[in-house]
């Protein structure tokens, strides 16, 4: 079972949605992620919405979607496992 998400996580998923093009998902999970370090939140609450937006869009049908969708949706989930390892340096949990 997902764990709820949290509107700001969810307006993130919609935007990336909406991207024309991966760059442009990977400058909106930038953005998002400088918002979190400018509100000093925590390491382990970094890894927590890391890890809860990793299992939204993993659990994203690919039938829902259509090409572009599913290629932010896929851009977004490798981007974010890289952001995650690039700071911990450890795998999902």
């Amino acid at each position: 079972m997902l764990a709820p998400i949290h509107p700001s996580e969810q307006e993130l998923i919609s935007s990336i949605l909406l991207a024309h093009n991966q760059e442009e998902v990977k400058q909106k999970i930038d953005v998002f992620m400088e918002l979190l370090n400018e509100l000093g939140t925590s390491e382990n609450e970094i890894k927590k919405i890391l890890n809860n937006i990793q299992s939204h869009l993993d659990s994203c049908n690919p039938f829902n979607y259509d090409a572009q969708q599913w290629s932010n949706i896929k851009m977004a989930d490798i981007y974010c496992y890289e952001i995650y390892q690039a700071m911990f340096g450890v795998q999902y949990s």
